[in-house]
């Protein structure tokens, strides 16, 4: 079943029963999709495999990709993500933002996001929706809402055309401000290694 919660305001603000489903859906293994400071992303439980089986699944992506996993604050991303110098200061300098870190994963990130290797990607979305959701309910993923493949969507409306079904709520809010996929920067070595790159501004 599909339902729809549509944010209100232009300041993207979501009523009470919106964010009742959308938390509700997540703790019961399902997926919501929700727009970002980049593209519309999906949203799941990291902490349910199963959950996050089924994104794979709605997604078509490869078993051997990991998803990244989105977190309210700094704080929350060296719980998942081991904290060095170089990553603590690229983080206190751009998130929340449209980046994407990569960080060796700590003992309590979700093993369903982790890497083979052990690494784990993190962000903070620069979005008061998803920020609103992780703060009601915790961390979730944080992957575009696209099948494998196919662009990723900066709407509401262009996610549901790839995922139609597959996908338990869709929350409307607006085109994504950036609508770009957010820059991909490996911080787990000992200097910073850029794996995407978006047209957004660079760090240092």
């Amino acid at each position: 079943m599909v339902l729809a919660a549509t944010s209100i305001g232009t300041k993207f603000a979501i009523d009470a029963e919106a964010v009742r489903v959308c938390t509700d859906t997540l703790r019961k293994g399902g997926l919501v999709v929700h727009p970002t400071d980049t593209v519309y992303g999906i949203a799941a439980d990291p902490f349910q495999d199963a959950a996050v089986e089924r994104l794979y699944v709605a997604k078509e992506r490869p078993r051997d990709l990991a998803v990244s996993l989105s977190v309210a604050d700094i704080a929350g991303l060296f719980r998942f993500g081991e904290q060095t110098s170089l990553a603590a200061a690229f983080c206190e300098k751009n998130l929340p933002g449209p980046y994407t870190v990569v960080l060796r994963a700590t003992a309590s990130a979700p093993k369903a996001v982790v890497s083979k290797d052990g690494r784990i990607g993190l962000r903070i979305p620069d979005h008061p929706i998803p920020r609103l959701l992780m703060k009601r309910f915790g961390p979730i993923t944080s992957t575009s809402a696209n099948v494998h493949g196919r662009p990723s969507p900066t709407t509401c409306d262009e996610a549901q055309g790839q995922l139609g079904d597959r996908v338990d709520v869709y929350l409307d809010g607006g085109p994504a401000p950036l609508g770009v996929e957010s820059t991909v920067v490996d911080l787990s070595g000992a200097r910073a290694k850029v794996l995407r790159t978006s047209p957004v501004p660079k760090g240092p």
